[in-house]
């Protein structure tokens, strides 16, 4: 019997090793807020993080045709080309599709593109809109092993828009600045008159990272969140609330 212990005991190990050897942390694939100008043709990035023997992926980008026109595709990585692994679905969407034929899988360092959107922005001074993932998204890596990951989109903010106005509509306005970031999250907080804030920070699962609360004086305040809060790459939330207002900001740590 103590043999047959011994035995079971060492299967397990060799199970947890062999776990422990293939676990990776699934990929983020994102793209940036970006801020232009009517007319403007824009570069926007799609851009990768813990992207590490990955030998398929498929995903669909997709936007508003009436905010934003097709133009093209560049800066396009992994030897892929516009011609084999894009198709344009509408005037507002696009599916890409990567597949490594050797099966010996690509790496990609944190921050690099898998290819660059050409946008013409047709949409009016002061409009936002959203260039988004859609579609059945996958990420397969070396052990044929569908990952999954996290696909996060990006805010298109045309033109200016009227910081009079955004005062009136809300007493607490935030901003997270870098984003993506690496080192320090800058949240900028803006307020009509000053108070207390209670502050949340979330992994997207929902589970709590920290909370806090701290008072601000009126106009423009900093609250910044160091990476040490931040245990792997991936997208956070961030609640601020502040009486009965509450807004919410999306962050995306890299890890560096």
């Amino acid at each position: 019997m103590k043999f047959q212990l011994s035995q079971c005991f060492g299967v397990v190990a060799l199970l947890l090793v062999s776990l422990s050897l293939t676990a990776q942390d699934a990929p983020s694939i994102y793209i940036n807020d970006n801020e232009v100008e009517p007319g403007q043709t824009i570069d926007v990035d799609v851009l990768t993080a813990d992207f590490n023997e990955i030998i398929s992926s498929s995903f669909n980008v997709a936007w508003d045709s009436m905010m934003l026109r097709y133009v093209g595709v560049s800066n396009i990585a992994l030897g892929l080309s516009e011609d084999d692994n894009f198709n344009l679905i509408t005037a507002g969407e696009v599916n890409y599709l990567y597949f490594d034929n050797s099966l010996e899988g690509n790496t990609l360092s944190n921050g690099t593109p898998l290819f660059t959107l050409q946008l013409e922005v047709i949409g009016a001074d002061g409009e936002q809109t959203e260039v988004d993932f859609a579609g059945l998204m996958e990420v397969v890596d070396t052990s044929e092993t569908d990952i999954g990951g996290e696909f996060l989109g990006g805010l298109i903010t045309i033109g200016e828009v009227s910081s009079t106005s955004i005062a009136t509509e809300s007493p607490l306005q935030a901003e997270v600045s870098p984003n993506p970031f690496s080192e320090t999250a800058n949240v900028i907080i803006e307020l009509n008159e000053g108070g207390e804030i209670s502050w949340t920070l979330s992994e997207i699962s929902g589970q709590r990272v920290m909370e806090g609360k701290t008072f601000f004086g009126p106009g423009s305040n900093v609250l910044k969140l160091e990476n040490t809060l931040f245990k792997h790459t991936g997208a956070y939330i961030l609640q601020l609330q502040m009486g009965d207002v509450s807004i919410t900001q999306r962050l995306l740590y890299v890890a560096p």
